[in-house]
């Protein structure tokens, strides 16, 4: 029986027809790819759940177009290609809030976990508005102020256009500059290089690992000169161990004056099981602390009650930055909407929204998506919310400024 089309993958199965002379005809149908699965269930997934897709849709709807041929090819059939792909499609929704919970040794860093500067587009340039403290780039010199002129030896809006595959005519700031930071942050494996200029001469500078050697603690703390209680949270705001080591920080630190809660090391987010008890010891009573927005299917505005033998009084400054990660700016927002701190520091890590996880049929990955808006409680998006005792929070090998301004505060 003679088939009547072409197979064009090396899987097929059959599929049968009725002819109009009554013959069952039996013709090969194409098997479509685990890749093939994966790209249309994302491409589904983000127009239907991903709360920030309407200034988006025109760019994904060319990334999909895209996705779904690149997937039939043999370099999307490995493990390796497929997920190439698949991060490739999640850079074109230009959002360091989603990702996937997988990764090879060659894919994106993320950022701000696996990043070590900062750069905003002010004035037509590339400016270093944040270095981390202990980082790749702190390490090689990189200083807040210089001008980045390239990266890798690339000039610096060429690296970038490489991170903006479509939808190029017509490319935000917002999406620029999440370019140039994804090409900061680079590739798992790969050598950084930027080039800057600072003070009219041009410095070649070569970046180890991005991320500081960890501290190996949950919560730091120390008594500083003046009876100040200083705590910082390591990256920890996700596992529920960090609570019992906030509960023992204020414990030993009992008595003091004043208070600097440090945030400027949580780029991984966390938990509310988390975040909340520490929020907790710092106030009476049940207090609201952050809104959610109409896609939330829980209570719209957050609450937090107090716990703990004895509450934290007295005066509080919190530091945020560009490492202050999600749950971590869920915590500052609270901080300042229970107008129980004031809040030192730079703009933070602006992941936007909520994240909820969604499986992938094919390789039973998951991608994490914001699903649905956060709000300061006085209703602005948290992630357009900045501190507002501005100051650079993240100085690199120089000066801690930001807790040198929360303890000039705390000391008058």
């Amino acid at each position: 029986m003679a088939c009547l089309c072409t197979v064009a993958a090396p899987s097929v199965h059959h599929g049968y027809a009725q002819s109009s002379a009554g013959q069952v005809q039996d013709f090969p149908t194409v098997e479509r790819s685990d890749a093939e699965r994966d790209v249309d269930a994302l491409c589904a997934l983000v127009r239907e759940h991903y709360v920030y897709f309407a200034p988006r849709e025109d760019v994904w709807d060319a990334t999909c177009e895209s996705a779904k041929q690149e997937a039939r090819t043999e370099a999307a059939a490995t493990p390796a290609g497929h997920l190439k792909l698949l991060e490739h499609m999640l850079d074109q929704l230009w959002d360091n809030h989603v990702s996937l919970n997988v990764n090879s040794p060659t894919s994106p860093r993320l950022v701000p976990s696996g990043s070590d500067y900062w750069i905003d587009f002010t004035g037509g340039n590339a400016v270093v508005t944040a270095v981390r403290p202990s980082s790749g780039a702190a390490k090689a010199g990189l200083k807040v102020g210089d001008r980045v002129v390239a990266m890798n030896g690339m000039p610096v809006l060429s690296a970038a256009s490489d991170r903006i595959r479509h939808g190029r005519n017509a490319v935000s700031e917002a999406r620029l500059v999440w370019a140039l930071n994804a090409q900061a942050a680079g590739y798992r494996g790969q050598m950084r290089g930027v080039t800057v200029e600072r003070g009219g001469t041009e410095l070649d500078l070569f970046l180890d690992e991005p991320m500081p050697e960890p501290s190996g603690e949950l919560v730091t703390y120390q008594r500083l000169k003046g009876n100040i209680g200083y705590i910082r949270i390591d990256d920890s705001l996700g596992d529920d161990a960090a609570v019992a080591a906030f509960d023992a920080a204020l414990e030993k630190l009992e008595g003091a004056s004043g208070w600097v809660i440090d945030l400027r090391n949580t780029p991984g987010g966390g938990n509310t099981s988390v975040a909340e008890p520490m929020l907790g010891r710092f106030i009476r009573g049940v207090k609201p602390y952050q809104k959610a927005g109409p896609r939330w299917e829980g209570e719209a505005v957050r609450h937090v009650a107090s716990r703990g033998p004895w509450r934290v009084k007295g005066r509080v400054a919190v530091l945020a930055g560009r490492w202050t990660g999600s749950m971590g700016e869920g915590l500052a927002i609270g901080f300042d909407g229970l107008r129980r701190a004031r809040v030192f520091g730079s703009p933070m890590a602006a992941l936007a929204g909520g994240v909820e996880g969604f499986e992938l049929p094919a390789s039973g990955w998951s991608v994490r998506l914001p699903s649905y808006n956060l709000y300061h409680m006085k209703g602005m998006e948290r992630h357009v919310w900045h501190p507002p005792y501005a100051v650079i929070a993240d100085n690199g090998a120089g000066p801690d400024v930001a807790l040198q301004a929360a303890k000039d505060w705390l000391n008058r």
